[in-house]
């Protein structure tokens, strides 16, 4: 008995050996992996891309997530844009240092680290000449905007101005003078999100306004450099659902495209006629899916033509992320990264494309040889 016993103990300190071991090694290849540069997949389009970081005040709403419920809804705002940098600028950070101190990405090391992350938009950089038009962005809950970097430099090299929304309390945030705002459950896991995309649909509109009054006013960087006629919303998971909300309010929406989100609020009861995009991850519609339920809601009374409904094959829904195409230690999904993204923002600039330029549309009408992993949906 004696000598069993010893055995056991044996085998089992040999196993707790080589379990820490183990530990040892992954950590040890997190930490190193974490912080290998990290390119972000190149914009196909023809122009640079700049980026500038405000905070916008909206002194006509009260935020209903702030501890003070005088408090004015405040935002930080993330603009990408056509751009004409000067000789030997480099490209901006992947977050502002202070962003990447406040919220102390330094000490995740299951995925690539924000300083490691290489974008290709200017900080500051001047807007090319032209005038362009807006797309609004908003990112999906408990996100911040700039996850979506790829997305938005891939928009505005085909000469978009995309205005990403950071939702405060439903992420933490950086404001004016380095303020950190950090999420607070009610306006995150815990949000009711029928009001939740009630504030975010309003969010949107209201930097869709401001950016549209840059462009007339009588100086500034923005100044006759935005197409003040209509305006396009899209966004991924609750940024989806608070798009084409705001898309059905505005009556300049060119169209709407929803990242695989589940749809809520008014536009679900009463539908949006108007021109939609709605990508979803592989297997979003199956059916009794809430998405489904949702989309077939938002679908009543549209247009034959009007709204288009693909699927993508072997993306995940963190694949509408620049997450996807990064270092993550727990990633699973069966398509690649930087593929997935491709695929994502052309159907997105082919569609806004369409809607607000009156450009060929016919990759959105029938499977395409290009991508294959495209599924077009009757729901």
């Amino acid at each position: 008995m004696r000598l069993w016993v010893s055995s056991a103990l044996r085998l089992l300190r040999a196993t707790l050996a080589l379990v820490v071991v183990a530990l040892v090694l992954i950590v040890g290849y997190s930490q190193f992996e974490s912080q290998q540069p990290m390119p972000l997949r190149m914009p196909t389009g023809a122009d640079q891309v700049g980026r500038v970081i405000y905070s916008w005040v909206d002194h006509a709403r009260m935020d209903p997530y702030a501890p003070d419920p005088h408090t004015p809804r405040e935002l930080s705002v993330w603009v990408w844009y056509p751009a004409a940098p000067a000789t030997g600028a480099h490209p901006a950070p992947y977050v502002p240092a202070e962003w990447e101190r406040a919220l102390a990405y330094a000490g995740d090391f299951t995925q690539s680290r924000p300083s490691a992350i290489r974008p290709h938009a200017y900080d500051g950089a001047a807007v090319a000449s032209g005038r362009f038009p807006v797309l609004v962005l908003a990112p999906g809950l408990g996100m911040g905007v700039s996850n979506y970097t790829t997305l938005a430099e891939e928009m505005a090299s085909h000469g978009y101005v995309v205005v990403g929304v950071n939702p405060t309390y439903s992420t933490s945030v950086v404001l004016s003078g380095g303020r950190l705002v950090s999420a607070v459950p009610k306006a995150a896991d815990d949000a009711d999100l029928n009001q939740l995309n009630f504030v975010w649909a309003a969010d949107m509109r209201f930097v869709a306004d401001h950016m549209l009054a840059l462009s007339i006013a009588t100086d500034g960087p923005f100044s006759g450099r935005v197409d003040p006629r209509q305006v396009g919303y899209f966004g991924h998971s609750a940024g989806g659902a608070a798009a084409a909300e705001a898309c059905r309010l505005d009556p300049r929406c060119a169209g709407a495209a929803d990242l695989d989100g589940d749809l809520a609020g008014e536009v679900v009861r009463n539908g949006l006629n108007k021109p939609f995009l709605f990508l979803g991850q592989d297997g979003s519609l199956a059916a009794s899916s809430q998405t489904l339920t949702s989309l077939r809601g938002l679908l009543r009374g549209e247009t034959p033509g009007q709204a288009h409904v693909l699927t993508i094959a072997g993306t995940r829904h963190v694949s509408f992320t620049d997450r996807s195409g990064e270092f993550n230690l727990f990633k699973q999904q069966p398509l690649e990264g930087s593929r997935g993204l491709r695929i994502i923002g052309e159907y997105v600039r082919v569609f806004f494309d369409a809607e607000m330029r009156g450009r060929d549309g016919r990759l959105l009408t029938a499977p395409s040889r290009a991508y294959p992993e495209v599924h077009f949906e009757s729901p």
